[in-house]
């Protein structure tokens, strides 16, 4: 079992607030770890006297979270900018999917957050998400 420390939490802002920022439909890590022994254990990460499975306390939530957000900002200006210009005769719905794919592509995320960008930036465009972004 691992313990966090408190410095790990951004500059500034409390764990709770941070926390209540992130939506319900934000993925949280597939914890793909075993330890060794007869009897069935669980990976947990200790933080401020509670458990969390790991990658998924406050900090770290948070911190992946708004690294989606602030990609999730980027690309609404730029779908936006692409349906105006040399996209003008495509659907929105299709305009996402290619952003999904290169999303995907870079490796900035995982694959379920890409698809959480790709849905947060429809949101935001009042556009349709595309059923590729969804689970």
């Amino acid at each position: 079992m691992m313990d966090d420390s408190d410095s790990d939490s951004p500059p500034g802002k409390s764990d709770e607030l941070d926390y209540s920022k992130i939506p319900a439909d934000f993925p949280r890590p597939e914890v793909a770890g075993a330890i060794s022994g007869y009897q069935p254990k669980l990976l947990l990460t200790s933080r401020q006297g509670k458990f969390y499975t790991p990658g998924c306390t406050p900090p770290e939530l948070y911190s992946r979270w708004d690294r989606c957000e602030d990609i999730a900002q980027q690309l609404a200006t730029k779908a936006l900018e692409s349906k105006r210009g040399k996209r003008a005769g495509m659907l929105e719905v299709e305009i996402l999917d290619q952003y999904l794919l290169r999303l995907i592509a870079t490796r900035w995320t995982s694959e379920p957050e890409a698809r959480f960008v790709i849905r947060r930036v429809a949101q935001i465009l009042g556009w349709p998400s595309p059923p590729s972004a969804h689970p």
